[in-house]
């Protein structure tokens, strides 16, 4: 019996973190090499992965976002926090090759013409905040390509998030089961426990075990403070008063949108729309993507329909 596709939500937004996607791909095929031994794994599996998320999600719109260096030095959890993704300088990799590939892939999907929000002038914002713009405002079903954890705080009843790592997908039904805590309690889940992948200290002594008991008890960190005889034990009143006060802003994409405003989103988008054929398959040839020069590989990204002409 021949397999039935699912049918395309033409009004679905498909958000692809695409500094996340970078990185597991350039980690995943880092060995790769076209013909004359240039290296091209973060090439072929950023493009084979979107490939294969729009044949499998079949949404109506595509957005990707990238991170920059300046956007990261310059924006405002650094003021919040000085050791805010500190470790990030110490991660050892070839940062030379890596951000030569990716700059190939930003030149593939200009010729593809799929938008990019990419700061390049540091405007204060991160790329999670984009996202999260574009998820809380979008007019249908909203669908997140990321293993970045922090994004669970969006998930409702129109966003769902894909968790490559975990190869699932993460609604409001299935988070707590997933993740440990709900889409309403993430924010204070990770205030408490902390999020070392942002070099964010959680309370001290207080891990998973002891978080979600917490959240058991008391609902929220705020039900907590809103009585000085609320008591847990290993918590100090005043103390998580100060983390909370520091933490959320860091962590909640809400407040941060709310406090800090966006005054420009860097969105790009393209003159041309139609698909570039001729520019991708000169690329293709020369880092040897042989698969990639197929219409079959194409015809995903004909389907999307033009961001640019939608309504938010």
């Amino acid at each position: 019996m021949k397999k039935k596709h699912k049918k395309s939500d033409r009004k679905q937004l498909m958000i692809v973190d695409g500094s996340n996607l970078a990185h597991r791909a350039y980690q995943k095929f880092e060995k790769l090499r076209s013909y004359n031994g240039v290296p091209t794994g973060l090439i072929y599996g950023f493009m084979r992965l979107l490939n294969s998320y729009l044949i499998r999600f079949r949404p109506g719109y595509l957005i990707i976002t990238f991170d920059t260096k300046q956007s990261k030095e310059s924006n405002f959890r650094n003021n919040l926090l000085g050791s805010y993704k500190k470790h990030r300088e110490n991660i050892s990799m070839d940062y030379e090759s890596f951000n030569k590939q990716l700059r190939t892939v930003k030149k593939i999907l200009k010729y593809l013409n799929i938008p990019v929000v990419w700061d390049k002038k540091g405007l204060g914002h991160e790329s999670d905040d984009y996202i999260g713009h574009y998820a809380l405002n979008h007019n249908g079903k909203v669908l997140i390509i990321s293993s970045d954890k922090d994004f669970c705080q969006l998930i409702d009843s129109n966003i769902k998030i894909y968790n490559p790592f975990k190869e699932c997908i993460i609604q409001e039904k299935t988070c707590t089961k997933e993740m440990g805590y709900s889409p309403k309690e993430c924010v204070d889940y990770l205030c408490l426990v902390g999020d070392k992948s942002d070099d964010i200290p959680g309370y001290k002594g207080i891990g998973p075990v002891k978080a979600r008991k917490f959240l058991d008890e008391f609902g929220s960190i705020e039900n907590f403070l809103s009585n000085k005889d609320n008591e847990f034990n290993g918590i100090d009143f005043e103390g998580l008063e100060d983390l909370y006060k520091r933490n959320k802003p860091l962590i909640d994409i809400r407040v941060a949108l709310k406090e800090y405003p966006l005054d420009k989103i860097p969105v790009i988008f393209y003159k041309k729309d139609t698909i570039n054929t001729k520019k991708l398959q000169f690329i293709f040839k020369e880092y040897t993507l042989g698969s990639f020069l197929t219409s079959e590989f194409i015809k995903p990204f004909k389907t999307l329909k033009s961001w640019k002409n939608s309504k938010e």
